[in-house]
């Protein structure tokens, strides 16, 4: 019974990175000021790009490969940096002294990353509405479909990163920020993959996000629905990245706690 999950805990776990969030600039900024900076960059790119009559909708796919972009990066950073965080207060000793266990954090940090990606969502929503005239709700149940593999594949890829700190410890902390950019040029994010290499547009289809971004390029433009093999691909690949990361998570948690790394971590 002592392995069973609480919700009290997973509350105390979440309102402990609610007073950070509330007490920190540095917390603040990840949520607000950087995926702001992104949005008004591209933004202003894409009244450009109208103004040169391009093709119609190309300056609508850029805001929106924009918008879901920043949620893979803010829901895989948020995952990581919250266990960073208490690695270099020296906390995840008093953390797992507690009866917390690693599934309730698990559930925790899904919980903890969604909402700090909801409220970055909100911002950059109302910002692309209010200046761009883009509005991503009017898509429907389809960008419904496809917001949602965003987070999947965000708490997947945060859980791989994870694994790696607890596996190698803090001199691998750059991944929290860094390991997410290998996945940049490959998920075609403003272009088709078809303009890649043919070898790394076959590696770029080995991860849900490219099906994503092209699913999303087809409603924007064409008001094309994923069919039913891209959504299988998507589901399929998220829920295999998502177990394997699980599965990395909690062996990389097992290593960290056999070497006293919560006790001492570097």
């Amino acid at each position: 019974m002592t392995n069973k999950i609480k919700l009290h805990r997973i509350g105390a776990f979440l309102l402990r990175h609610w007073y950070e969030v509330v007490a920190t600039i540095d917390r603040k900024i990840d949520i607000i000021f950087w995926p702001t900076i992104d949005l008004l960059g591209y933004g202003l790119l894409t009244i450009y790009i109208n103004k040169l009559n391009s093709y119609a909708g190309l300056a609508a796919t850029i805001i929106g490969g924009l918008i879901l972009w920043s949620l893979i990066y803010s829901i895989q950073r948020d995952i990581t940096v919250s266990l960073l965080e208490d690695a270099w207060s020296r906390n995840l000793y008093n953390l797992f002294s507690s009866p917390l266990t690693k599934e309730e954090v698990v559930v925790g940090s899904l919980i903890l990353s969604t909402i700090k990606a909801a409220l970055t969502m909100i911002l950059l929503l109302f910002l692309a509405g209010s200046l761009f005239g883009f509005n991503l709700l009017v898509y429907g149940p389809a960008m419904a479909f496809l917001v949602f593999n965003v987070f999947i594949f965000g708490w997947a890829f945060g859980f791989i990163t994870s694994s790696f700190i607890l596996r190698f410890g803090t001199k691998v902390q750059i991944m929290a920020w860094s390991l997410i950019a290998i996945l940049y040029p490959l998920s075609g994010i403003y272009y088709p993959l078809s303009i890649l290499p043919p070898f790394w547009a076959g590696i770029g289809k080995l991860f849900p996000v490219s099906y994503i971004f092209e699913s999303l390029r087809n409603l924007i433009l064409h008001g094309t629905i994923p069919d039913t093999s891209a959504m299988l691909a998507i589901l399929s690949l998220n829920l295999l990245y998502l177990c394997f990361g699980i599965f990395l998570f909690m062996k990389g948690f097992k290593h960290a706690k056999s070497r006293g790394w919560f006790i001492h971590p570097s």
